[in-house]
């Protein structure tokens, strides 16, 4: 193979540093150290910043270097000669003066047209010591008051900001590697200026409960006859294509990588888009209940089944302003985050209805999002209308609904009968679309009411 030699600096690098890549950016400005390093190894460590990173699949030349505050510019024509590459830059959000490195393009001369995507699309995740809650690695989310000396803060953390929702004034701040996150947090929480600083909390896909009762193959509707006009925005693992009645996805998003073809390797989206839509039915549901209802489907999930805050916050931006009049969230943990707290406070407040999936864990224990006060939480019935054993109880579960369904796409293996709370959540989200499809002025104790959905008698 290859090799390209590069030296920023005339110093040997020890050997200890031999077998890793030691990579942070500051703004315009990086610092590198890699010995005898595949090429896409070192663009990886970029995609981990939040650059978006596409290159010829074939170019995987070795590299070293030894780059001390260097230019980015320079620093990447030095790593990836003699091929050519393209730099994109965005203009950092209001509150800095500098730009950001937002992709990089890789490609032998005449080549650029097969250059694919190295982005990662699974979160690097960290587990706080104290409570054991999961976060991205190397991230917070950060609020400022306006006028904040907001460069100022950046260099006292070494962060760099790698994103923003515009409505929240939520900054996704990327910090260098391996950084103590929970340190950082409370070094910079009494800063002045400082409104809400807080890790960007993970929640994972709740895992598969297969039931034993006898399954028969089922076939969704072939066609989509759509009765209601209200939508569900599902945010989920995404969408397989081909499954399901063409047109019941209305408007789609990869909100873990954009720039993808929407999928779904773990299967859970896709059975909870098809019970949102009512293409599915869960066993015991009453046919004339619910209808045919058109689907947002975003994909909130990585690769590993884990959704974050700052990717929920994108994926509900899209779902406001496709119209969604219900999101459905089939997923959650026993964490509380202020910052996933008021994002969906601000969903509502855009007159969305937000329901989610109570968990599958008889604990008694708020569950999040279901405890939320601006969001519904739905406990699992058997097709009898009992309460499923499973299912959770206690205050954050404002209803029960039927929570077992024979469904085509297994949960990361075979069809069969499902059962859990995120298809009681996602058929909840189903009927209060088709209700409010016709009657629309109604509020959340009005759906309750009129739909005559309550908790189960054990």
């Amino acid at each position: 193979m290859k090799k390209l030699w590069i030296y920023a600096l005339l110093l040997i690098l020890p050997a200890a540093h031999a077998l890793a890549v030691d990579l942070r950016i500051a703004g315009e400005r990086i610092y590198l150290r890699a010995v005898e390093e595949p090429l896409q190894s070192i663009l990886r460590r970029l995609a981990q910043q939040g650059i978006r990173v596409r290159v010829d699949p074939q170019l995987n030349p070795v590299v070293s270097a030894n780059f001390d505050n260097r230019d980015l510019r320079e620093a990447i024509a030095e790593i990836v000669k003699p091929y050519d590459h393209v730099l994109v830059w965005d203009k950092t959000p209001a509150g800095t003066s500098s730009f950001r490195l937002a992709e990089i393009q890789v490609f032998r001369p005449g080549k650029k047209d097969i250059i694919q995507d190295l982005s990662p699309r699974a979160f690097s995740l960290a587990r706080d010591p104290k409570d054991g809650s999961l976060f991205v690695k190397d991230e917070i989310l950060l609020r400022v008051k306006s006028g904040a000396s907001l460069e100022t803060l950046l260099r006292k953390i070494g962060g760099t900001i790698i994103d923003k929702n515009e409505a929240l004034g939520i900054y996704k701040v990327r910090l260098p590697p391996d950084s103590d996150v929970p340190a950082i947090l409370d070094q910079i929480a009494a800063l002045p200026g400082v409104v809400q600083a807080g890790p960007d909390f993970v929640y994972p896909v709740p895992g598969p409960y297969l039931s034993d009762l006898p399954f028969r193959s089922t076939e969704t509707a072939k066609d989509f006859r759509q009765e209601g006009t209200v939508s569900v925005a599902v945010l989920d693992s995404g969408v397989l294509s081909g499954v399901g009645a063409s047109g019941f996805v209305i408007a789609s998003l990869d909100a873990v990588s954009p720039d993808q073809p929407m999928t779904d390797n773990i299967g859970h989206g896709t059975q909870m888009a098809l019970i949102a839509s009512g293409l599915i039915k869960p066993l015991g549901a009453k046919k004339e209940d619910g209808g045919q209802i058109p689907v947002i489907a975003i994909r909130a999930m990585d690769d590993n089944g884990y959704t974050s805050d700052f990717t929920i916050l994108k994926s509900i931006d899209f779902a406001v302003e496709n119209g969604a009049g219900v999101i459905s969230l089939s997923w959650g943990s026993e964490k509380r985050s202020d910052v996933l707290e008021r994002i969906l406070d601000y969903a509502a407040s855009k007159g969305v209805v937000i329901v989610a999936s109570a968990g599958n864990e008889p604990t008694g224990k708020p569950v999040y999002p279901a405890a939320y006060p601006s969001v519904i939480g739905v406990g699992a019935a058997y097709p009898n209308g009992k309460t499923w054993e499973q299912s959770n109880y206690g205050g954050s579960v404002d209803l029960y609904a039927p929570g077992f369904a024979a469904l085509p796409v297994g949960y990361k293996g075979e069809p069969g009968i499902y059962g859990g709370t995120s298809i009681a959540a996602a058929y909840a989200a189903n009927r209060i679309a088709a209700f409010l499809s016709k009657h629309p002025a109604s509020g959340l104790q009005e759906i309750r009411n009129a739909l005559n959905i309550k908790k189960a008698a054990n």
